[in-house]
């Protein structure tokens, strides 16, 4: 089930004896948590009735589920990584056996930060029970709604264009998304109102955005920005094949726009299409147009065989985002 489905469940106190927490988006699976903990364990009792556990063995496992709640209905066990589910390690029989008698009056939680392989049989035994939630990364309204909802909560007011610069700028996580608004709430101090040029000034651009405005920087024939933005990612952490991938990306979005535009393709079916925020679709759509169909083509091509030669070990990635940024201003400048 996803996050809302599970939330609703909770509500109704229909919540599964056996779960399992997956996902990338760690603030929603720990907001979550929280939500379990409030309708599970009485205020006052939470020590009592919660038990966190760390790579237990079975018998440890089976013995906290089975123990019965202080001056409560539930207990909460939660298993944090389980290695039969995050390792190499593989469920014993007697666990997975176990899931089918958890007590009603406990909440076995299976507690993911890493990725959980779903081809092990705990995880397939968790499925069976439909204990699996998953928590994705929000999109489109939804994150435009957190990102005005957390603005709020701080006493700021900020429209849904702002919001949707914000995540442009930053991307998707919504862990990074709460730091950032912190931060450019506190610098506007008493004014309420949260305005896109405070969002270019005070928010840390994400690898995306910072490839998107490589390309710009290309397109404008800007050669010394588009590397200083280059070196600013790379001194910052980011990897070279990943920025590659990004590279690769943009330019079939790009490649992308203009065969919608040969099939007479509205602005509204562009942007359905693309999946970008309604104000960057005119930034693609100027991007698009600075090249011709053949230097689009050979900029993926570019990208493609660059990334295609890193992965396959025939060409070192070191310096290899270098080259491709070389040939993709020389294409540029040639063609012209």
């Amino acid at each position: 089930m996803e996050r809302k489905e599970f939330l609703q469940a909770l509500s109704r106190n229909q919540v599964p004896s056996v779960l399992l927490f997956e996902g990338d988006e760690e603030y929603l699976k720990q907001s979550a948590l929280a939500a379990l903990r409030e309708a599970v364990l009485p205020e006052g009792m939470q020590d009592m009735n919660e038990t966190i556990l760390e790579a237990p063995d079975t018998d440890q496992l089976i013995a906290a589920s089975e123990t019965l709640p202080f001056l409560a209905d539930r207990r909460l066990v939660i298993v944090r990584d389980h290695p039969a589910l995050t390792g190499r390690a593989e469920g014993d029989d007697q666990l997975v056996t176990y899931l089918a008698s958890v007590p009603s009056s406990t909440v076995l939680l299976f507690y993911c930060t890493k990725k959980p392989d779903g081809r092990k049989k705990l995880y397939g035994a968790v499925k069976k029970r439909g204990g699996i939630v998953t928590f994705s990364q929000l999109r489109d309204r939804e994150l435009t709604l957190f990102v005005t909802s957390a603005f709020r909560d701080l006493g700021k007011e900020c429209d849904e264009h702002t919001a949707d610069f914000l995540i442009f700028t930053c991307g998707s996580d919504t862990s990074k998304l709460l730091t950032e608004v912190a931060k450019i709430a506190a610098h506007a101090g008493e004014n309420v109102t949260i305005h896109p040029d405070e969002v270019r000034q005070l928010a840390t651009p994400s690898t995306e955005c910072t490839v998107f405005q490589m390309v710009d920087a290309v397109v404008a024939g800007q050669n010394d920005r588009a590397f200083l933005l280059m070196r600013n990612q790379l001194l910052a952490g980011a990897d070279r094949l990943y920025m590659l991938s990004m590279l690769l990306r943009q330019f079939r979005l790009l490649q992308h726009i203009r065969i919608m535009q040969y099939e007479k393709c509205s602005r509204d079916t562009i942007r359905a299409n693309l999946g970008v925020p309604p104000f960057a679709v005119d930034q693609y759509l100027r991007q698009a147009s600075m090249y011709t169909n053949a230097q689009i083509k050979k900029a993926v091509k570019i990208c493609f065989d660059t990334e295609y030669a890193v992965k396959s070990g025939r060409l070192n990635q070191e310096g290899s985002l270098e080259a491709v940024m070389l040939k993709l201003l020389a294409l540029r400048s040639a063609e012209s």
